[in-house]
């Protein structure tokens, strides 16, 4: 699989709008890893409040590339990380956190970052996600200097969850120019920026953030009106078009994203010819 497509959905199928059961996630990802395209999947993401019900529902076999997400904020992450060295059949790769919606971001991101356990792992990457507040690039400093990785939520269950694509490129480009691996969350449901019928929101394309990367990356200055764009088949184009260094710097950077839905963003990269 091409290297701006590879590992770059994680399964979120218990999350909002799928809100799946806890069986049938397990059963959808592990016939996800075992398919055609499974080399676009990444990590099965779990709450801390859902580890107990996951275990229960593991098979012998299983090995499960596990993302946290820490819903139980930092009192609960000793339990939960407690929880998952004794499973053998989860191997936990990444550790997502949201910062408290406080005044000082800053002063959020530099307690948050101290409050992690030292004994992670090199193999454990961590996103901190950044409210949309007043200072998020200075707590967005403080992610780098620690030398973690962010988080954005492009989406959620109203309007205003949504940021423009010019909240997005400024996210982007702060990211890209500090070096500061990303991912995003929420309302990426298709590659193409497009109008949900049954909502009427906007919701920004997975592939427009893939391509304002890589045009952040390139200094090109072009990312919001990439991210604005509808335009399903210039998109593809110049996504065939990214030089192979420059796609590996964007997927260097932008880490993936969590859909509810490994089905869709499989079908929307086949109808636009960019995977097999």
């Amino acid at each position: 699989m091409h290297t701006l497509y590879t590992r770059l959905v994680d399964d979120a199928a218990l999350f909002p709008p799928g809100n799946a059961p806890m069986p049938a996630a397990l059963r959808g990802h592990r016939e996800a890893k075992a398919g055609t395209h499974a080399p676009l999947v990444g990590r099965f993401l779990c709450p801390s409040s859902r580890l107990a019900e996951m275990r229960d529902l593991l098979v012998p076999e299983d090995l499960i590339e596990l993302g946290l997400i820490a819903d139980t904020g930092l009192p609960g992450l000793p339990a939960a990380l407690s929880a998952i060295a004794a499973e053998p059949r989860v191997r936990m790769t990444g550790l997502e956190i949201a910062l408290p919606r406080e005044a000082d971001q800053a002063r959020a991101a530099t307690v948050t970052l101290a409050s992690l356990p030292a004994d992670l792992g090199e193999d454990v990457d961590v996103f901190i996600e950044l409210p949309r507040l007043p200072g998020w690039h200075e707590a967005l400093e403080r992610v780098a200097a620690a030398g973690r990785g962010a988080k954005l939520r492009t989406g959620g269950l109203s309007a205003d969850l949504f940021p423009t694509p010019a909240e997005v490129a400024a996210f982007i480009e702060a990211c890209v120019a500090l070096g500061v691996p990303f991912k995003c969350t929420a309302g990426l449901h298709h590659a193409v920026r497009h109008r949900a019928a049954e909502t009427g929101f906007v919701h920004h394309g997975f592939l427009n953030i893939v391509l304002a990367t890589a045009a952040a990356v390139a200094g090109s200055g072009d990312a919001a009106d990439i991210l604005a764009s509808e335009d399903a088949d210039a998109l593809a184009k110049a996504a065939r078009a990214v030089p192979g260094e420059t796609a590996a710097r964007t997927r260097a950077l932008f880490a993936g994203y969590g859909s509810c839905s490994l089905a869709d963003p499989i079908t929307d990269l086949r109808a636009l010819g960019l995977i097999d």
